[in-house]
Formats: structure tokens, sequence, C-alpha cells
């Protein structure tokens, strides 16, 4: 027996059924992206810098602290390579004509001297390292910790620059680390021999930073530079 459809049935049918067929094509194709807003740069703001007292000559290579040579008892050039420091969480590779290079892989980069230190703190209060910053981030750290036969890496024996610090993309300073008087410590480091140095630069992944020149040297009076004594006003007449 053959179901006769009548046509007023047959034609509401087939719209709904083209309708439907529309409606599945349509869930088929990709949905249109919506254009995502430019993303602001993180901008970070940093104080206004104090000229730096200490420069690097690079025809005495020597760092100078108001035209005096500082004798170094420690100094590296990275003139044909890393000079024995080593990276973690970080790579440092020797920068085409001279300095090395540092980027950081991690959100705590970190930058070790070369092992077999033996520095008599009470010889050398002051840590300088010449550094460009390639690449920014938002979080600075700049940390330096020392290690003696005594102690290893810890919070409780570490210090900040006291000038220098965080340098802009394209800035080139001298961070100063006055370890005569470090944030953390007290008197360990000028009471004992340092066996190992650690410097952290970014508290961010992706930094990048071009150390120049790195040394440990004695500033007679600490690293902070004496303030200049003012002027004697002439006596009344």
């Amino acid at each position: 027996m053959t179901l006769r459809v009548p046509p007023r049935v047959l034609r509401p049918l087939a719209i709904l059924l083209a309708g439907s067929a529309l409606a599945l094509a349509s869930c088929d194709q990709p949905k249109q992206a919506t254009p995502a807003a430019p993303e602001a740069p993180a901008g970070k703001v940093r104080p206004a810098r104090t000229a730096e007292p200490i420069s690097w000559d690079p025809a005495g290579k020597a760092f100078v602290l108001n035209g005096q040579a500082l004798k170094p008892v420690a100094l590296w050039t990275f003139d044909a390579g890393t000079d024995g420091f080593e990276g973690a969480g970080a790579t440092l590779s020797a920068r085409p004509g001279g300095g090395m290079d540092v980027k950081g892989d991690l959100f705590d980069s970190i930058v070790r001297f070369p092992k077999g230190l033996s520095i008599k703190g009470a010889e050398a209060n002051t840590v300088l390292v010449r550094v460009t910053r390639n690449q920014d981030t938002a979080r600075w750290d700049g940390a330096l910790f020392w290690t003696t036969a005594q102690h290893g890496e810890a919070a409780g024996f570490a210090t900040k620059p006291v000038r220098g610090a965080d340098p802009a993309v394209g800035e080139t300073t001298v961070m100063v680390y006055d370890l005569a008087n470090p944030r953390k410590g007290g008197d360990d480091w000028v009471k004992s021999v340092i066996t190992g140095l650690r410097l952290d630069l970014d508290d961010d992944a992706g930094g990048a930073f071009t150390l120049h020149q790195v040394a440990i040297v004695n500033i007679p009076g600490g690293a902070a530079p004496e303030a200049q004594p003012a002027p004697t006003p002439p006596a009344a007449p």
C-alpha cells in the first residue's frame, strides 16, 4: 500500500527540512575571530638615577673612582668567553666583541661566579658589575649571595646594589654592592674567606643582559664614597 502525503503537508515539511540543513551547515563553519585588543606594554617606572662616581676605564682596563684606578682582588672582563661563570635557569654565552650575554630562561635565573674563589672579605669590601640590559621584564631582583666554608647560599647572607640597580633597556650601569654593610649577614663578609658568589638578575623569565666587567675591589671608607665637606664660608670682616 502506498502512503500518499497531501501537498499541503509536503510544502511546510520541505521548508522546515531546508532550514534545518542550513542551520547544521552553519555549525560546521569556523567562528569569525573577534579581533583582540592590542596588549598594553608592561611599562615600569624607574626612579631617577644619580651619577655613578665609579666608571670603567677601557684604556687602563680598570674601574675608576674619582680619577683613581681601583686595584681589583679579582677581575673578569669576558674578552673571549664566559670566564668560568655558570648559569642556572639562565643561558650564558660569549658576546662577539667582548662581554657575556645572560638570558633568563626561568623566573629566578642565576649567574654563579667561577668556582674556587678564595677572597678575604676584610681585604675586598665591594663587588662591581658593569651591565647593560637588552630585554626588560616586570620584576627586578639584583640580589648578590656569598658563601663561605661555614655556610652555603642563603637568604641570610645577601645584599642588593646600593647604586646602579635595574637598568632600562639599552642602559649601561655599574652596579655597586657594598659588602661591608650588606642588607643581611652583618659582618660575616668582612670576617670570612669568601668561597662563592651568586648573582640573581630579574625575578621574571625573559630578561636579557650583557655583563661587560665584574670586579671585587676594596674601596677605602666603603662602597659609598664619602660626601665632600661643604666649603667653609669666609669669615666676616
